[in-house]
């Protein structure tokens, strides 16, 4: 998959807006793809979190990370921002794929609801590989969805 040259600067939504920052490179040789990095800002100024769009497929991608990653600073969990984020950066999603996979941890609870309330369809759980970069840094099993921005 190609990374576009031009990635909008911001994306924006009802309660925040999503700001690039980089494209961060992929290392393949470990199943890493480059992925956009955006921050979740509220209309206030204040960031929230961020999220990030993953562009390639590996079974890292598949299996371990998924397409789609955010994350919402603890002070500020709670209020659906990860929900708008995901919903604010569909159009930019669609430009590169009509679907794509967003993965969590089985006892992340709220990241679930996030991704049912996006419509994602449940497809199984996986281990993670000993092998997979997700392994090292803890997981060991993850859900995985597929959503159609």
């Amino acid at each position: 998959m190609e990374i576009l040259e031009h990635v909008p600067e911001v994306l924006v939504g009802k309660r925040i807006s999503l700001r690039y920052e980089r494209t961060v490179p992929g290392d393949i040789s470990r199943g890493l793809v480059p992925y956009y990095h955006f921050k979740l800002i509220r209309s206030d100024g204040t960031v929230v979190g961020h999220i990030n769009f993953r562009v390639g497929e590996t079974p890292h991608v598949r299996n371990a990370a998924g397409h789609i990653g955010f994350e919402i600073l603890p002070e500020h969990r709670g209020q659906a921002y990860s929900l708008e984020a995901c919903q604010t950066i569909a159009p930019f999603v669609r430009s590169h794929y009509s679907q794509v996979i967003i993965t969590t941890d089985p006892t992340n609870e709220p990241s679930k609801r996030i991704i049912e309330q996006l419509g994602a369809s449940f497809l199984g759980e996986v281990e993670v590989p000993i092998n997979d970069p997700a392994y090292e840094k803890g997981a060991r099993r993850k859900m995985r969805f597929e959503w159609r921005p």
